[in-house]
């Protein structure tokens, strides 16, 4: 169904303004925070966070403890230094502009000792090698990625850019073979506006995250099963002073609040997002596709309870729904395809360390239902997903670091309507699937790593997962290993496998339209990358090799099988400069080579035929170039240029009409045998500050997409009898967004 893909075009200016939210330069020059962070003894501590206390201005140590950052938050500060199972070490600074401030921080332990080759993934680190992380910062300063979590990591290697969304595709996999993680609960629904290509934007706010931990291959056990990615998202921790936002922009109106309310034992977070985007089309010159505008609405909560040094208690709460309705022409149906959805996600978590082992809990329900309508489609999904989740880690007399953990996830879905029994033919008199079943599927899983260091240079994590699906009757076993040789102070060299699993989604085991004996569907990984840092710059390179087998297919028959092969392979190149506010031009360069080939039917009118080819989101070429810059005058500003290799489609060459109803069935060409023309774009955004009051400030933003005017095209529209076929253009081309974030700070 490409109906809801036309909404990508339309909407991805809504939030533009969001991208220069946090942009608060000030028009003086800035003060640097230096130093080292030891422990008790005087050792340096890696990768401990270093912050500027109610801001997020801050970095994470180095090898040696060394930390340096530049912050424009001035006069009376407090800086903090944090690394789980230590107590926080603070010192009170008084900066001014211009100045450098050295600072010594020690950390000191508290029952726990953690081992030298524990690797901390946290906001101001790029994790394990394979990974990348961004601050709420990076996200709302990247242009064109609108304040985006999911739209900022389309900007960095591995991910590709497929269309105008947020949905992310990795190393020639679909959206679905992302998992996406907060606090250990598993976020069902990630995407505003969902399609099969994702969605038009994330659902967890920025500013509500503490940081996001991004893999695109090799991840280890402890982060669960997919096929291809995982997104790792930690909530914010205790605020630290009082603070209010009010966002006012062309489409959207929000709201904050953070409140400690026991200082450095209780605390609150809150925010509400309404978007009503009938202004910004009309603004914009694209309002006459639309029987409902889009508008979605989206609330947070974040209730943070340290009841001690070494425990914490977390409660994070999202509700968000949207609605629309846009026009589409489809060759078997032109009309209208509404949707309205409703989600919600709970979560308890719970850490703490005793005995010298650091334990962590999390309890979460997803709630989520829709209704979707076009043509012969008028599908009413529903479903509940609720997971529970131990980890516990701790030291093995210095001499390994071992972790284990084990969860339970229960999946309740339902689903009652009608759905085209061709997927392509939505023809009111075509064909249907009547549903009204229920299913509950339960998944039990649990892993065991073990980090070692066998020489100075060379860490190693081995580790093993198994997991339980009862739809599937099955349990899967899967290794996994990866070692990283540091070869210089500077340079990595980084070598991983694992096996990985996932279960199709309980829908597809429907006996009416699914089949129940499918089993798990299997990938590995193969991955070896080089890494080198030097002050501001860091180079990355990363080989890859992906196997797949047992994928869900297509069949006539069956309607699906565990007959889909496939395979994936390329190359990640990664260059980054410097970092916002640190420095004072700052970016990245990413580069990804991918090539790939799956199993594919092949619709012959009537018949059905399977052939290999380049998977359909094989974008053999990726670039994207982003810049950003603190101008004079308090001014600040970006810009994002992308381009990608258009993507492969499969043409209609031929259709027979139908035996019974008004409408044809295609006959396709060879799969995948031609390509889009390729996709590119230029996103821009500037800021200007204004300071105003007691530490008050407001933010003026503008933000202009696809500054060059360029019709991409997303895909090809057919005709009734598909004799004719015309390119389906980017309608919404140039377009602006503009609006002002006030910070009230007490």
């Amino acid at each position: 169904m490409r109906g809801p893909e036309k909404l990508l075009r339309l909407l991805i200016t809504a939030f533009l303004g969001g991208a220069c939210l946090a942009a608060a330069v000030d028009a003086q020059d800035p003060a640097v925070v230096r130093g080292q962070v030891v422990d008790a003894e005087g050792e340096p501590v890696p990768f401990a966070n270093v912050q500027l206390a109610g801001t997020t201005d801050g970095a994470a140590t180095g090898r040696d403890g060394r930390f340096r950052f530049a912050t424009r938050h001035l006069e009376k500060r407090q800086v903090v230094a944090t690394f789980i199972g230590c107590e926080p070490a603070r010192r009170t600074l008084h900066l001014s502009p211009g100045d450098t401030a050295a600072v010594r921080l020690v950390l000191r332990r508290v029952l726990i000792e953690l081992g030298e080759t524990a690797v901390t993934a946290s906001t101001w680190s790029t994790g394990e090698k394979e990974d990348v992380t961004l601050s709420p910062l990076d996200v709302v300063t990247t242009p064109g990625a609108a304040a985006d979590v999911f739209r900022a990591l389309k900007t960095f290697p591995g991910a590709a850019m497929v269309d105008d969304g947020a949905g992310l595709f990795v190393r020639g996999g679909d959206v679905s073979e992302t998992l996406v993680l907060l606090d250990q609960a598993t976020v069902v629904h990630p995407y505003r506006h969902e399609s099969p290509t994702g969605g038009v934007f994330g659902t967890i706010p920025p500013f509500m995250t503490k940081g996001t931990v991004f893999s695109t291959g090799g991840f280890p056990a402890r982060y669960g099963n997919t096929l291809s990615a995982v997104l790792a998202m930690e909530s914010q921790d205790l605020p630290a002073r009082s603070l209010a936002t009010l966002n006012l922009g062309l489409a959207a109106l929000s709201l904050g609040v953070d409140e400690p309310l026991v200082p450095d034992v209780l605390g609150l977070r809150l925010s509400g997002n309404l978007s009503l985007t009938d202004l910004l089309f009309r603004v914009n010159g694209r309002g006459g596709s639309f029987e409902t505008y889009p508008r979605s609405w989206d609330g947070n909560l974040n209730l943070l309870y340290q009841y001690s040094p070494v425990g914490r208690l977390k409660l994070f709460s999202f509700a968000t729904g949207d609605r629309l309705g846009v026009r589409v022409d489809e060759p078997s149906f032109d009309g209208f395809y509404r949707n309205r959805s409703a989600s919600r996600l709970h979560n308890l978590h719970w850490s703490h360390v005793h005995g010298g082992w650091l334990i962590r809990t999390s309890a979460s329900v997803n709630r989520y239902s829709a209704r979707r309508q076009l043509g012969n489609l008028d599908l009413e999904p529903a479903d509940l997903t609720a997971k529970l989740r131990a980890d516990l880690e701790g030291g093995l007399g210095g001499l390994a670091w071992l972790r284990f953990g084990a969860e339970t996830e229960g999946m309740d879905n339902r689903f009652r309507g009608t759905v085209p029994r061709r997927g392509d033919i939505l023809d009111p008199e075509a064909e249907v699937f009547e549903l009204d079943h229920a299913y509950g599927a339960r998944r039990t899983g649990g892993y065991v790593e073990l980090d070692l260091k066998p020489a100075h240079a060379v860490a190693v994590n081995a580790g093993v997962r198994g997991d339980h699906h009862d739809l599937a009757g099955r349990l899967v076993v899967d290794p996994r290993l990866s070692a990283r040789w540091s070869f210089t102070p500077r340079t990595d060299l980084r070598l991983g496998w694992g096996v990985y699993h996932q279960f199709p989604s309980p829908q597809a085991y429907n006996p009416t339209s699914g089949n129940p004996d499918l089993g798990a569907q299997r990938a590995q990984h193969w991955i070896a990358g080089l890494t080198h840092e030097r002050r501001e710059l860091m180079m990355r390179v990363e080989a890859y090799h992906k196997p797949y087998r047992g994928l869900v297919l297509q069949d006539p028959l069956l309607n699906y099988t565990n007959g889909g092969r496939g395979r994936a392979s390329g190359l990640d190149l990664f260059l980054k400069h410097g970092g916002f506010l640190q420095t004072r031009v700052s970016g990245w360069a990413a580069y990804s080579l991918l090539r790939s080939r799956r199993l594919q039917p092949r619709h012959l009118g009537r018949e059905v035929r399977f052939e290999e080819a380049p998977s359909p989101f094989d974008i053999t070429h990726n670039l994207t170039l982003v810049g950003k810059a603190r101008l004079a005058w308090g001014l600040s500003g970006g810009l994002t240029l992308k381009h990608a290799t258009g993507r492969r489609v499969t043409p209609v060459i031929d259709a027979v009409p139908a035996e019974a109803g008004g409408y044809y069935l295609p006959v396709q060409g060879p799969v995948g045998s031609e390509r889009l023309p390729a996709f590119q774009r230029l996103d821009g955004s500037l800021s200007y500050l204004r300071p105003f009051g007691r530490g008050h400030q407001a933010v003026l933003f503008l933000a202009v997409s696809n500054l060059l005017n360029r019709a991409n095209v997303l895909d090809y529209d057919y005709s009734l009898d598909y004799s004719e076929r015309r390119p389906r253009a980017t309608r919404f081309r140039r377009s602006v967004y503009f609006g002002a974030l006030i910070t009230f700070n007490r």
